[in-house]
């Protein structure tokens, strides 16, 4: 009997000390509205975890794996639309990321590399078009960038390296066609820049 209380007992401490290891954590706000809820496993945050704003609505949905952001977390504004959608891995931005107008179109969209900007980003206007075209290199803006009009004419065409506007600029009117051109050096003019009319014709020179 002694024995089989002996096992009783470890048994109970056991499931005390999973108890307390995996504790279930609610915060409020000074109100008493619920501020946060999710899971802590020996002090760390663990699985999914809920945020919300003073006014109750929820303001963030987040994955933790020991404590560090893992998997898809979720961003809302104070009125309930999803602003963003982020993909996670050991506690920095990685992969494909989304964010929203509040009309829910896409505002802005592109791919993370361990918490830096990489490869092709787009912007939006809320009516869906698109606003600007241009690749990051380590985080930093890098070769053609585009930008366009809410209507979707071409407005402006640069050429970024390491962050800076170095090389190839073109600026158009409203009608879509080459207003002017020129290169950049250091985000400034440089050399020679051409100006056209309307038409398309040559109307100006100038040496910068």
């Amino acid at each position: 009997m002694q024995k089989y209380l002996v096992v009783f007992f470890c048994i109970c401490m056991q499931a005390s000390v999973v108890a307390q290891n995996n504790d279930s954590l609610i915060e409020t706000y000074k109100t008493g509205t619920l501020k946060s809820k999710g899971i802590k496993k020996e002090g760390l945050r663990e699985g999914d975890w809920f945020f919300y704003y003073p006014n109750g609505l929820l303001s963030a949905k987040e994955h933790y794996k020991e404590d560090a952001l893992e998997g898809m977390s979720f961003y809302y504004d104070t009125l309930g639309h999803l602003t963003a959608k982020e993909q996670w891995r050991n506690g920095l931005e990685q992969d494909s990321a989304w964010y929203y107008h509040t009309n829910g179109t896409i505002k802005r969209r592109g791919i993370y590399f361990y918490g830096m900007y990489k490869g092709i980003w787009y912007t939006y206007y809320e009516n869906g078009t698109v606003k600007t075209v241009g690749g990051y290199t380590n985080g930093t803006p890098n070769g053609i960038w585009k930008f366009y009009s809410e209507n979707g004419m071409l407005t402006e065409e640069y050429t970024y390296v390491n962050g800076e506007l170095n090389g190839p600029a073109k600026l158009y009117n409203n009608k879509g066609f080459l207003s002017s051109g020129g290169n950049m050096e250091k985000n400034l003019p440089v050399g020679c820049w051409i100006y056209f009319n309307k038409k398309g014709k040559v109307i100006k020179m100038k040496n910068y």
